[in-house]
């Protein structure tokens, strides 16, 4: 435990009580059913069948004693969720987007706005005026140009794909996934990017006062990270700090060290990770909390609305402003350690962006996409465990036969061969009185149509149905009939990815605002060449944050980030090439403009995955007479005397 004589330690233990106290609503409002929907995408095959009397988070409610409810003998999971994300996933996001930023439109001033007035007086003025928005223009067009550039390397060289496919695969399952942008350092040229990163849901907290994100006064990250790793991003002394988890590297050592490390366990000396916080506050530091005396109010409220601080159990004091500072430093340097470190409230947002399918009414946390149909799943996982169970049982055979049968005739029975002559005694009676196999009754067929209707149920639930697959239980009558089916069919991943594509436009204004806060010339000098990094730092670094966050608009292109459609992108090049090419040909051929062939035949090669180069059509050069013909042309149709007197001269002298 780290004490010491912290001034902040009331606001601290504030905060820890707020964290608690927002953990807990969030488990009650959307932690349950995320777990839930976890399980059954990637938890234990029997994770259903643990129950107890009254309500188990992951399985029924029900009442009675628990043997009222048996285990089924097969417990089994069906696994629709992992269906569900393998078909949505692809369509939601397969690649980077592309990212497109334009300078916002400035309306030109009219030109008889100052007709009233006098033309000596205001006529410079209108000049004037006319100038400043034609410069204001023509810089944020350059910045628009600097900023897309840099907006569309980071996201490959970032591996924003993978970081955004995880977010999107855990907002189907949880309801929510999210992607935090920050500034990321390579370590062999020590050059930063901007990219954003995926973190679990499960680590982060909203201020459950709120009824919004945007409205939340607060928020923070959990973080887990080695205690020496800590102590050094927080410029602490080594040794400050305890651990208050352990690692799998460390409980190996502990295992293979035997009972002196046992020993140190039992005292708490083994933990090597550390669980803190991360606050990031639109409310202050927290001199308004409850626990919080009013003397330290004020004193707190000098520090501004937007604090950042990070806060540990068993730390009594921040870990960005440990007690040396608090004691020694001026306030110019503790309100720097208190800011963040992008100001995105600026624009008025935190530093993660959450990726929600639905959201519901009034509610801060989201409804996952499976939560509308968990009644039904957990329905067929039981039912198809019990029918498991009931087949086992059904398909054993028994054979009865009587007792006064010779040891003979049974081991013909039970080890003959495939063909064998069986002599019964007559005193035995007929072969049906000596011998006869005791069948189970017929399985009642009906439980599978109750089975079928309710899985139907849970597929338009989740949307999972037979074209997602597909499938067509019916041919079509008619292609306007197929249309309208697929446009259904499309209505509720459209709208999905409609959601996706709107988050990953708020991640490009985001990051766009943490390249003007982080990000130097010499960071882009590699990407954009020296011209550009100068600009960039003439432009970019020295602009006011307003500029960038409202005068240049930021906006995704419609469909870059859904998985094309390889098959139909050739089909539909191929139909072009037939319509478009002969005339578009003949087109060049008399023109000697082959720009929109050569523009077809590099869509028709994209298509097709073809180096397109090989394909190019270069223009035929001039011919010799039509230069000869310009050269009379550009002297207005007479020759040049010195050219006259060439011509006179005789040939061969």
């Amino acid at each position: 435990m780290a004490t010491s004589d912290s001034l902040l330690a009331p606001v601290v233990s504030a905060w820890l009580k707020k964290i608690q106290l927002a953990w807990d609503f969030k488990q009650e409002e959307f932690g349950r059913d995320a777990e839930t929907c976890m399980q059954f995408f990637d938890g234990p095959y029997d994770f259903m069948y643990g129950l107890r009397r009254g309500t188990n988070g992951n399985g029924f409610t029900f009442t009675g004693n628990a043997d009222d409810f048996p285990r089924p003998t097969f417990a089994m999971t069906v696994n629709k969720v992992a269906e569900m994300v393998q078909l949505f996933g692809p369509i939601l996001y397969a690649r980077n987007p592309i990212r497109k930023v334009n300078p916002r439109t400035v309306p030109e001033i009219p030109s008889g706005a100052f007709a009233p007035f006098d033309p000596n007086v205001f006529g410079p003025l209108f000049k004037k005026l006319n100038d400043i928005n034609t410069i204001q223009r023509s810089v944020d067009e350059s910045r628009s140009v600097m900023l897309e550039n840099y907006l569309n390397y980071t996201p490959d060289a970032l591996n924003l794909k993978d970081h955004a496919r995880r977010a999107v695969d855990e907002a189907l399952i949880k309801g929510m996934g999210v992607l935090w942008t920050r500034p990321y350092v390579s370590p062999s040229t020590g050059k930063k990017f901007i990219g954003s990163f995926y973190d679990t849901v499960d680590n982060l907290i909203i201020d459950p006062d709120m009824e919004t994100i945007a409205e939340a006064g607060w928020i923070a990250k959990r973080c887990v990270h080695p205690v020496w790793q800590v102590e050094k991003d927080f410029g602490l002394m080594p040794g400050t700090l305890s651990g208050n988890l352990e690692s799998y590297n460390q409980q190996g050592n502990i295992s293979s060290e035997g009972s002196a490390m046992d020993y140190k366990r039992k005292q708490g000396k083994t933990n090597d990770l550390l669980v803190y916080w991360k606050i990031y506050s639109k409310v202050g530091v927290g001199g308004r909390l409850s626990g919080v005396s009013k003397e330290m109010m004020e004193p707190l409220d000098g520090y501004g609305d937007y604090a950042y601080l990070a806060v540990c159990d068993k730390v009594d004091y921040p870990l960005n402003v440990p007690p040396d500072i608090q004691n020694t430093a001026d306030d110019t340097e503790i309100k720097k350690r208190l800011e963040w470190d992008t100001p995105f409230w600026a624009n008025d947002n935190w530093p993660f962006t959450p990726i929600i399918f639905h959201e519901r009414p009034r509610k801060v946390w989201p409804m996952s996409h499976l939560k509308p149909g968990l009644g039904e799943l957990k329905f067929i996982n039981w039912v198809y465990s019990f029918v498991a169970s009931k087949i086992r049982v059904s398909c054993r055979d028994f054979l009865a036969m009587k007792k006064s049968l010779g040891e003979e005739i049974k081991s013909t029975i039970l080890h003959g061969n495939d063909y064998e002559l069986l002599e019964i005694d007559e005193t035995h009676g007929t072969v049906n009185e000596v011998v006869q196999f005791l069948q189970h009754p017929n399985f009642n067929s009906d439980i599978w149509r109750v089975l079928e209707a309710v899985e139907r149920n849970f597929e338009k639930r989740v949307g999972l149905t037979e074209l997602v697959y597909g499938e067509t239980a019916a041919s079509y009558r008619s292609a306007s009939e197929a249309q309208v089916k697929s446009d259904q069919t499309r209505i509720r991943p459209d709208d999905m990815a409609n959601k996706v594509e709107d988050s990953m436009t708020d991640v490009a204004k985001k990051e766009a605002l943490a390249a003007r806060w982080h990000i130097t010339g010499r960071d882009v000098v590699n990407i954009m060449g020296k011209p550009m990094a100068f600009l960039w730092d003439q432009l970019i670094v020295s602009s006011d944050p307003a500029d960038i966050c409202h005068n240049l608009e930021y906006r995704i292109a419609a469909d870059s980030v859904r998985k094309p459609n390889r098959q139909r992108e050739a089909d539909n090049m191929s139909q072009a090439m037939q319509n478009l090419f002969p005339n578009l040909w003949s087109y060049a051929a008399g023109t000697g403009d082959y720009s929109a062939v050569n523009s077809l035949l590099q869509d028709w090669a994209k298509s097709l995955d073809l180096d397109v180069t090989k394909y190019l059509i270069q223009p035929p050069p001039p011919q010799p007479q039509a230069q000869q013909q310009a050269a009379p042309e550009a002297g207005g149709g007479q020759p040049a005397p010195e050219d006259q007197q060439q011509q006179q001269q005789p040939q061969g002298g």
